[in-house]
């Protein structure tokens, strides 16, 4: 049986792209370019995993982590994201956002920052779900 995994990105170009990768591997995928029906899609179906950026519209990627974490606690989120004060704060674990958000994407099983290889994005994926 494949493994599942939804992509939420308003780029739509990184959404599509990163779907089609991820198809040729194996993986059956599904994409939401919008934080609204992203959330729903997460929360109403299962998933082996979730590709998720942090700023969309409609609703935030801390949001849809947020309550990914609080229905499905062992649900397997990469967050992807083009902050770098995020990248800094995990690398020196320092708190640069707001304290609920530091604790909440910290419950991400790992954070890549945009610009991204895919190959690595890639090697994540299978070390989290095969």
């Amino acid at each position: 049986m494949k493994k599942t995994i939804l992509v939420i990105d308003d780029d739509e170009e990184i959404c599509e792209e990163v779907s089609e990768i991820l198809k040729d591997e194996g993986y059956e995928v599904t994409s939401s370019f919008d934080g609204l029906e992203g959330d729903r899609l997460a929360g109403s179906n299962h998933f082996d995993l979730i590709l998720l950026d942090l700023k969309m519209s409609g609703m935030t990627g801390l949001d849809i982590l947020r309550h990914l974490k609080e229905k499905k606690e062992d649900a397997k989120v990469i967050v992807i994201t083009g902050s770098l004060a995020v990248d800094r704060m995990l690398k020196q674990k320092k708190v640069l956002l707001e304290d609920k958000d530091s604790q909440i994407l910290k419950q991400a099983d790992s954070v890549i920052t945009k610009p991204f290889d895919i190959e690595a994005v890639l090697v994540k994926i299978k070390e989290l779900i095969g």
